[in-house]
């Protein structure tokens, strides 16, 4: 009896501190949006994250990607899940809310254009990640004030930039604008710049026209500029 209690607690601790499972970087895989089995790696933060699409079920809402954070001798520090994902596509590290850590973009849902994503930021003091909202559009950029900017095509004339805060209660859509391209002679593109929505603009102390002027004169609604 006591035999097997040390190999059973010997099997416990190899278990525990077993190498991370071979598998190759996300950017050389190729991903087509469909539900394919497969893992891969990312590094962030100098730390190797082990992305996982699992297989989907019949009946299934949408498939589930997970990242498991891996510490020293694959120990998994934290678990991020993004669950009913449309399609599997690569994920990405960028610097969301510009405090020089890279944070963790989880692809849900790609168009023609414009990619649809879980947001999970960085915490430096807690030295983990937090979801905080879903963005959708071609890039993401960081305003002089903080603000989140994320610009998406509407068509080849038509942009929509979204503005957010974030805060400890995760991302807040500030206000939208609409910015349409009319070609003139010579190849010159002239734009116009429009409030479309303004769910948040009373938590920055802005009226509507307020609104306006500043969100279209950010350099992320500056989309037709040559």
């Amino acid at each position: 009896m006591m035999r097997a209690l040390v190999l059973t607690i010997a099997l416990a601790a190899c278990a525990q501190n077993a190498p991370v499972e071979t598998t190759q970087a996300c950017a050389d895989l190729e991903f087509t949006g469909e539900y394919v089995e497969q893992s891969c790696t990312i590094v962030a933060n100098d730390e190797t994250l082990l992305v996982r699409y699992s297989p989907v079920t019949a009946g299934a809402a949408g498939g589930a990607v997970s990242v498991d954070v891996l510490g020293e001798n694959g120990a998994v520090l934290q678990t991020m899940l993004e669950s009913d994902v449309s399609q599997y596509l690569p994920p990405s590290v960028q610097d969301v809310d510009g405090d020089g850590r890279g944070d963790i973009l989880l692809a849900r849902e790609r168009g023609n254009v414009n990619t649809a994503s879980g947001v999970w930021i960085f915490n430096g003091d807690a030295g983990a990640y937090r979801r905080v909202g879903e963005i959708s559009g071609v890039e993401i950029a960081n305003t002089a004030d903080g603000y989140v900017a994320v610009p998406a095509r509407s068509s080849a004339a038509a942009w929509n930039v979204a503005f957010y805060q974030l805060d400890a209660d995760g991302l807040h859509m500030l206000a939208s604008v609409n910015v349409e391209g009319e070609e003139l002679a010579g190849g010159q593109i002239r734009s116009t710049c429009s409030l479309l929505d303004a769910p948040g603009i009373a938590r920055i102390n802005l009226g509507a026209a307020e609104a306006e002027a500043k969100f279209c004169a950010e350099p992320a609604a500056q989309v037709f500029a040559q």
